[in-house]
């Protein structure tokens, strides 16, 4: 199968380099979740809440006594805002909002802190400069990442052992979802993000360096999953639409012009979609369902089950059955029960 292009074009960006934080502590930055006129968010800062996931910082203002109660002159005249840590399961709601604010206000440098942050949940400790961004190709960028690592190095997030491996795991994959359902309106159709971010997962993906090849790998069919469930709405609503334009006959002409160009608009949304999942498809889990590291075998037959319920209409057919079957019979496989149980989904849901 044809792969991908993992090379596009260099950006050519005006504005200033972004300083990015390297620091090593695995805690959530300090920060209030609605900032106002500070510093965009950085890559250590999206890595910091994936990894630890457990606690926001949130702004409160506590109830001050009267003078009566024994409160002074002084802390009357005004209400200190004070912050305050609380446990929050939207915590990576939260970073990924702040940062879109920061995309949308320049794409490039919302793209370089996304960038790092990947880097960064590679374990990797190199840092992908302003620089490097405007002049080098995809390839050339991993090329220069790949000096600071040992290709059988084992010590990365993913590897963790402990219980801070699947809630890593489970951040980074949360990191997934959230980002394509916060985009699925909009900026998954204006073909810069997710081209690029996927373009650059899959050259990841085809690294000599494991960890490199397994973040990769887990973030690009995580982000297909978001991309099969905004493909199944899309086509429910363009089937809406063209029922509603073929029976509304009496609709004066400018109308039936108006939904006419609603459904246009739609099968471009389709298309678009549709090929960011064809050249996910082919340019890493084809190349990557039968890698020699069992982890990565593993996700990618355990995401092929969940495309084939969610969008059996896309992806039940010989094309994609095919790998389920070979995984099957792959003696190689270090876990069967994932391709059966995959199988077992797929059957329970066409029956």
């Amino acid at each position: 199968a044809s792969r991908v292009s993992s090379s596009p074009s260099p950006l050519n960006p005006s504005l200033l380099q972004q300083q990015h934080s390297r620091g090593t502590s695995r805690r959530a930055s300090p920060r209030p979740v609605g900032r106002v006129n500070e510093e965009n968010i950085s890559a250590e800062d999206i890595y910091d809440a994936v990894y630890s996931g457990k606690s926001a910082m949130v702004v409160s203002e506590p109830r001050l006594k009267s003078k009566g109660e024994g409160g002074t002159e002084d802390n009357m005249k005004g209400r200190e805002v004070h912050s305050h840590w609380l446990p929050s399961p939207c915590h990576v709601k939260t970073v990924v909002d702040e940062w879109l604010d920061s995309y949308k206000q320049s794409r490039e440098e919302g793209l370089l802190v996304l960038i790092n942050f990947i880097v960064r949940s590679c374990g990797c400790k190199g840092v992908v400069s302003r620089e490097m961004f405007d002049s080098m190709q995809n390839a050339e960028i991993i090329g220069t990442l790949t000096k600071e690592f040992n290709e059988d190095s084992v010590n990365y997030p993913l590897c963790t052992p402990g219980p801070q491996l699947k809630r890593f795991k489970n951040g980074l994959c949360e990191f997934a979802r959230v980002l394509v359902r916060s985009c699925r309106n909009s900026l998954i159709y204006n073909e810069h993000l997710f081209p690029a971010l996927l373009a650059l997962l899959t050259g990841l993906s085809d690294s000599q360096v494991r960890a490199f090849r397994h973040t990769s790998t887990l973030l690009a069919i995580k982000l297909m999953t978001g991309l099969v469930e905004v493909a199944v709405i899309v086509s429910v609503q363009l089937q809406t639409t063209q029922r509603r334009y073929d029976t509304e006959n009496s609709k004066r002409a400018h109308d039936r012009a108006s939904d006419r160009l609603e459904e246009l608009k739609m099968r471009e949304n389709q298309e678009e979609v549709s090929s960011m999942m064809n050249a996910t498809f082919r340019g890493v889990f084809v190349h990557r369902y039968r890698d020699r590291l069992p982890e990565i075998r593993a996700a990618c037959i355990e995401e092929l089950g969940v495309w084939l319920k969610t969008d059996p209409e896309d992806f039940l057919n010989d094309g994609c059955l095919k790998y389920l079957g070979w995984t099957l019979h792959d003696k190689t496989v270090c876990t069967p029960p994932l391709p059966s149980r995959a199988l077992i989904n797929l059957l329970l849901h066409v029956s």
